[in-house]
């Protein structure tokens, strides 16, 4: 039964994840409820996770903690997302993980998780953008995060159609992706498409396992990358959303004399960076806090050295400044492990082709099946880091609770995958489904 459990959460954190109102809390509260059946064994010792995921948990600890170190401002708790709603999350995502620790979701569970998520993206921006005629489709949030959302579920989409082994899944699987990509196309959010060819890259490299046979076609993997980024780049450069929103950032960068007092999205991200910066020089060490900066946020508007529409933002539109201006440099530390932490872990799975996680996952009897599903999970991982790495030079994902529950959620199910519960004892162990 647990393992259904957790199946199912595995299919309803991603399926419906763009095209229902917070539809990954469907699956998120599945898996805090399988996490809290299991709890008592953790606490009995008889369940422990074996390094890699209790490294996962350690950076997921200590991201809450940083988003915890300004709950209490002004003499009030802060309970909205930027305070006491945000830093929950985490706490309730290590209530979860113990639902991983001894069971490993299915990979059809994942597989078609990530197909619907993709395809409900994507029809969800055709309605929006050709029926209810919206300038820029934004799903239940708003168009940047939709966008860079629906890019993931494509590249997601995209892995784990090369993995399958039946053509008509193959076949769904490329559908699926290309309606998650034109989901981001019709949002018009530019830094997603600034990112996926790098990507691309990745995913066109270690589209497959490598094998002893293979070491000697990296050459030609390379070359393959490149002309499919170089290819996704015309492509995208030819579509008339994509060339618009090109040539509105091309026009408040050089028809403004001072572009970052205009308000413009462009010019208006320049005095975000910038002013993020001053304030993460000023408190370097634990920041400014979110109310103190969007008190400096407001006496930079009233000296007119920001456009006025800043007053209607509380972050920096860059991850990395906003964490320096608002918790200093312990904020930026943590972020970065959060993100080094999986991504070291997953480059290890696929540079070593899978072989530790079958080790310990040979009873299943189906190595080829079982190195597939590890390779197309840590790939999942990987992307997703350097996706939110890329999303984060132009908005912050992490001010967002979609931005928060998917990176938390799926990375927490692409490492399960790649590292099955080592730390289990055998009578909690369960076999790769297939």
């Amino acid at each position: 039964m647990q393992q259904g459990v957790l199946n199912a959460a595995a299919f309803f954190v991603l399926a419906p994840a763009l095209w229902l109102p917070s539809g990954y809390s469907i699956g998120a509260i599945l898996l805090v409820m399988l996490g809290l059946w299991r709890w008592p064994a953790v606490l009995r010792g008889r369940l422990a996770p074996h390094a890699p995921l209790r490294a996962w948990a350690l950076v997921v600890l200590a991201m809450g903690l940083v988003w915890s170190m300004y709950l209490f401002e002004g003499g009030r708790l802060i309970t909205n997302t930027l305070g006491l709603d945000r830093s929950s999350k985490y706490f309730l995502v290590l209530l979860a993980l113990p639902a991983v620790w001894a069971q490993r979701p299915a990979a059809w569970a994942l597989r078609w998780g990530c197909w619907v998520g993709a395809a409900g993206a994507g029809l969800l921006a055709g309605w929006q953008v050709l029926v209810q005629h919206l300038v820029r489709a934004e799903g239940y949030t708003n168009a940047i995060q939709f966008g860079n959302l629906s890019l993931l579920l494509a590249l997601w989409s995209g892995i784990w159609a090369v993995q399958a082994s039946c053509p008509y899944e193959r076949l769904l699987g490329a559908l699926a992706a290309v309606l998650g990509i034109a989901a981001s196309v019709l949002s018009g959010s530019r830094g997603g498409w600034v990112v996926l060819p790098v990507l691309l890259v990745l995913f066109v490299w270690f589209a497959r396992p490598q094998t002893q046979g293979s070491q000697g076609s990296h050459g030609r993997r390379g070359l393959l990358a490149l002309g499919a980024a170089l290819l996704t780049c015309l492509l995208l450069a030819a579509l008339p959303p994509v060339q618009q929103r090109a040539h509105e950032a091309a026009q408040e960068l050089l028809q403004q004399p001072e572009p970052e007092k205009s308000n413009t999205a462009t010019g208006s991200r320049l005095a975000f960076w910038m002013h993020a910066w001053r304030l993460g020089l000023e408190h370097p060490w634990l920041g400014a806090g979110q109310l103190g900066y969007e008190q400096s946020q407001r006496e930079a508007v009233a000296r007119q050295e920001m456009p006025s529409m800043s007053v209607h933002f509380n972050h920096a539109h860059n991850e990395w400044l906003d964490m320096f201006a608002k918790r200093g440099l312990l904020g930026v530390i943590g972020l970065a492990l959060f993100y080094a932490v999986p991504g070291l872990l997953c480059w290890r799975c696929l540079r070593r082709g899978g072989r530790e996680p079958l080790e310990n996952a040979a009873a299943a009897g189906n190595e080829d099946a079982a190195r597939s599903e590890c390779h197309a999970a840590a790939l999942c991982g990987l992307v997703t880091v350097l996706g939110y790495l890329g999303f984060g030079m132009t908005q912050v994902m992490f001010a967002h609770n979609n931005g928060n529950l998917m990176y938390l959620l799926p990375m927490s199910l692409w490492l399960a995958v790649c590292w099955p519960g080592a730390g289990a004892p055998a009578a909690f162990r369960a076999p790769i489904p297939r």
